[in-house]
């Protein structure tokens, strides 16, 4: 069966419905100092109507002569504007308050943290115990899917657009598109730092356009410029900053003025996953690092703490994907399975562990049905079989994933800790991800505490499981924000 696609948001103009300036400034802060009103009076002054057929008419009208036209048309913009939220379900945010910590005022702060390969089960070792207080002090959820595929640049574009990385265009990590005949490479700065790969509004991009500081540091895509926009302040990504560096920047920015203080706040910390493939999830360092990465969480709400900050800033963890072990018994040389002919007609693979194949420009027509039954006869022929494959079209619905030509034409998708490599490519690590993202290996992490979250669940609420598509439109709850065009069912408020 043909899966079922997903529209791409960014092509219907009807969709980008964004706040006017005038919609943002009735969004005020309830200051008791502040008696200013948020809108002005517009008095209408009287218009002549000139009759050139009649000799002296000049004839005054009054507001109140066109009351009946007034009511018509006053009638007339509720009823559309009854329409506008309908079609859209967007909605302009609530008024809130500034948080005073004794010293200072504080506009709603989300500080997002995103621990790279953290597995969903990396939990139950007890070597994470501020993790785990953040979920007692606000929420936790069972576990939190990722999308398809389950790797790391496709699942940080979308936890932070909601979108799907058909929507959003960042289908993997490494991938060809036909429409501009070159290739995503996500270690190559000079190419995946262009916007033209890059779909969607990030968080940090959102918080700027309603007035709102934004800040960054080493998260995949804010080295690139949406809508010519960049966050206010973004820090690159440098693999010798530790976690607990990155914290002091953290801290550092809430002890800005008001005026210059970022109140959306994105972290990526990648050692859980560096670690992770090195000595694979059950690898005798890896708790080690979550230790680690934890006391560094634990600087921060200490930190907070310092600042009476702690009752006050949401703070959000979260993780991309889980992580599966490997080894070479568990390899599959696709140059085996297929014909020298159809190899020679290939370009290079697209996407780790799962393999895209797409034929050359070259490449005779009926090459892709070729590879199609080649896999198909090798399945038929084989007891143990450890992949599935599909045309891009026929992809499952549940993968979200046949919506672009970024996607390969033919999708090879490995049993957990299988992967795919030819038999002259070097060893694969210890421990991979990006496989089927409703397998238990892949599940990610997700844990929140801070004063809406505390009013909204209380305290110590558990979620049932959700995907990470629902991330985005809950951080904009959190910040007052209306959001983009985005992929999530919940409208921002997690079951």
């Amino acid at each position: 069966m043909s899966g079922q696609s997903t529209p791409n948001l960014y092509n219907d103009s009807s969709l980008l419905l964004r706040a006017r300036k005038s919609d943002r400034d009735l969004v005020g802060y309830d200051i008791k100092e502040d008696k200013k009103p948020v809108y002005e009076v517009i008095e209408m002054g009287e218009v002549a109507k000139w009759d050139p057929n009649a000799k002296q008419n000049k004839r005054k009208w009054s507001l109140l002569q066109h009351k009946p036209y007034l009511a018509l048309i006053l009638c007339m913009l509720i009823f559309l504007g009854f329409i506008v939220n309908t079609r859209f379900q967007r909605k302009i945010p609530t008024r809130h308050q500034l948080f005073f910590n004794g010293t200072t005022y504080f506009d709603t702060t989300v500080i997002l943290l995103s621990l790279d390969g953290f597995r969903n089960d990396y939990l139950d070792r007890k070597v994470t115990p501020n993790i785990e207080n953040i979920g007692k002090r606000g929420i936790s959820a069972e576990y939190m899917n990722p999308s398809f595929p389950s790797i790391t640049f496709p699942n940080h574009w979308t936890l932070v657009t909601g979108l799907y990385p058909e929507a959003h265009g960042i289908v993997a990590n490494e991938f060809y598109d036909p429409a501009l005949g070159q290739y995503f490479i996500h270690k190559n700065e000079s190419i995946s730092s262009d916007p033209k790969w890059w779909k969607g509004e990030p968080i940090w991009i959102t918080s700027k356009k309603q007035g709102k500081k934004s800040a960054v540091i080493m998260w995949p895509g804010s080295n690139v410029k949406i809508d010519s926009l960049s966050p206010d302040y973004y820090q690159p990504y440098a693999r010798e900053i530790t976690a607990q560096d990155k914290m002091d920047t953290v801290l550092n920015w809430l002890d800005l003025p008001m005026d210059e203080r970022p109140q959306s706040i994105s972290v990526y910390i990648p050692q859980i996953d560096q670690k992770g493939h090195g000595g694979g999830p059950n690898g005798g360092q890896l708790n080690s690092v979550l230790t680690d990465m934890d006391n560094a969480i634990g600087y921060l709400l200490k930190g907070l703490k310092q600042r009476n900050l702690d009752s006050h800033v949401h703070v959000v963890v979260v993780s991309d994907h889980g992580m599966a072990p490997s080894d070479p018994s568990r390899y599959i040389f696709y140059d085996k399975i297929l014909s020298d002919e159809s190899q020679s007609y290939l370009r290079p693979r697209e996407a780790w562990p799962l393999l895209g194949l797409r034929p050359r420009d070259d490449a005779p027509e009926h090459i892709i049905d070729q590879i199609y039954h080649e896999l198909q006869t090798y399945t038929e022929t084989h007891d143990d079989v450890h992949f599935t494959f599909y045309r891009r079209e026929e992809m499952p619905s549940r993968f979200h994933y046949n919506a672009t030509e970024r996607i390969a034409p033919i999708v090879i998708i490995p049993d957990v800790g299988y992967a795919i490599i030819r038999s002259t490519d070097k060893k694969a690590p210890k421990g991979i991800h990006g496989y089927d993202n409703l397998a238990p290996e892949m599940r990610a992490i997700f844990a929140a505490t801070g004063p809406k979250i505390s009013e909204h669940y209380g305290k110590g609420t558990r979620l049932s499981p959700f995907f990470n598509t629902e991330l985005y439109a809950f951080l904009t709850t959190l910040l007052d924000l209306v959001p983009a065009p985005n992929n999530a069912t919940l409208n921002g408020i997690l079951k």
